[in-house]
């Protein structure tokens, strides 16, 4: 049974919530905490499943509560609500919470968050991996990009259009802004995977607390994730998702899904930014003797970790509330013949492209042979010349 503890310092609130959510009572065990201070003595007792918490709390703050989640129990799915009135503290809290709802509750989409985010930690066998996403707050970005990013959004005549391009080049705060856009707090219809879509529906004010929040994001320097490349990981990142959108556009696909294979290919690496910031050294090493012994890296990952940069990037997305489409992507980039799709999608997409680039566009480490026993079950093997032939033609119109 799920263990889940919900916070609330408004008795009646809590009493409410309480209520709304007995109809889950056969699959979860749930507790209740009047207040923060409350909360933190029983989450100090004993771990749970998932902390539900309001914002706004006198004694100990819903984030300043998550914190201390993160600190003693990294696995636990955190979850915020708050009123929309609270927007700018709801943007600052995103390196704690996973993921954000609005009050009052809609408890069926709390239970497709918590149920989401467990199903993805039961997938992940390593406890270790589990513990490090689930204390990751920060991640890398390159200093020039950050800095122009601050520097447009402090501009008086800031422009969406020109925060959107400064985005995209960033892999770290592309991931943050659509966690942020895609949670239930802002109550969007459909799923958003369009970079420039997502800033111009959250806005200058929106957006400039999220990018600015202390310790968000930390400024990449040379040589603080050892031999690892920033810069040549978003480089490729880019190229990825280029080609993944030119794939899909090839296909026919709607424009969600073209959407959806570009923002998967942009992020579909993210899972090496997380482990070169915590594994410097061994990563270095790993890295090497892939590129060595012309082992693909995701198999060595997998033996020394337990678990692949595509299983590590899409869990803490997945974490994060991105649409499952992208999740997909990621978590199968290198070995979609282990889905059960059976048709085209993102995956495919994301899939050929980093094939088709080949080893020697993709200075990552990895050189993933195209997988015909996945693409022959949409009868798309014959396509794959008509897919190198248009990422020829495009690679070669910028370099």
């Amino acid at each position: 049974m799920t263990d889940i503890l919900f916070v609330d310092d408004q008795p009646e609130e809590l009493a409410d919530l309480e209520k709304s959510l007995r109809k889950f009572r056969q699959d979860w065990y749930m507790e209740f905490a009047q207040g923060g201070a409350e909360a933190l003595k029983m989450i100090k007792a004993r771990g749970y499943d998932a902390v539900v918490t309001d914002l706004d709390m006198p004694d100990v703050s819903g984030p300043a509560l998550l914190k201390e989640v993160q600190k003693y129990s990294p696995q636990t799915v955190r979850i915020l609500l708050s009123y929309r009135r609270e927007r700018t503290q709801a943007v600052e809290s995103t390196s704690v919470a996973h993921q954000h709802l609005a009050k009052p509750c809609d408890v069926d989409l709390l239970e497709m968050a918590i149920n989401d985010a467990l199903a993805l930690r039961y997938h992940m066998d390593s406890h270790a991996i589990r513990d490090l996403v689930g204390r990751v707050d920060h991640l890398p970005t390159l200093p020039d990009t950050y800095l122009k990013l601050v520097e447009e959004l402090d501009s008086p005549q800031s422009s969406l259009a020109r925060v959107g391009d400064i985005v995209r080049n960033d892999v770290a705060i592309t991931a943050k802004i659509l966690q942020l856009v895609n949670s239930s707090y802002f109550g969007l219809p459909v799923h958003v995977s369009d970079i420039s879509h997502a800033v111009a529906l959250l806005g200058v004010n929106v957006v400039k607390p999220l990018v600015l929040s202390s310790g968000l994001f930390e400024q990449f320097s040379p040589g603080s994730l050892g031999q690892f490349s920033l810069p040549t990981l978003i480089e490729h990142s880019a190229e990825v998702a280029m080609a993944s959108r030119c794939i899909s556009q090839l296909e026919g696909a709607v424009t969600e899904d073209c959407d959806d294979a570009f923002m998967a290919g942009m992020l579909h690496d993210l899972g090496q930014v997380v482990l070169a910031s915590n594994f410097t050294a061994q990563y270095d090493e790993l890295r090497a003797h892939a590129l060595e012994t012309e082992t693909p890296l995701h198999e060595l990952e997998l033996a020394e970790f337990q678990a692949s940069h595509a299983d590590l990037g899409a869990y803490l997305l997945g974490l994060w509330g991105l649409p499952a489409s992208i999740v997909e992507a990621i978590v199968w980039h290198h070995t979609p013949y282990h889905s059960t799709h059976d048709r085209f999608t993102p995956l495919a997409a994301v899939h050929a492209a980093e094939c088709l680039l080949g080893a020697n566009r993709n200075p990552m480490g990895e050189a993933s042979e195209i997988s015909h026993e996945f693409l022959d079950r949409f009868h798309r093997n014959e396509r794959i010349g008509v897919w190198s032939a248009a990422l020829g033609t495009e690679t070669a119109a910028t370099e």
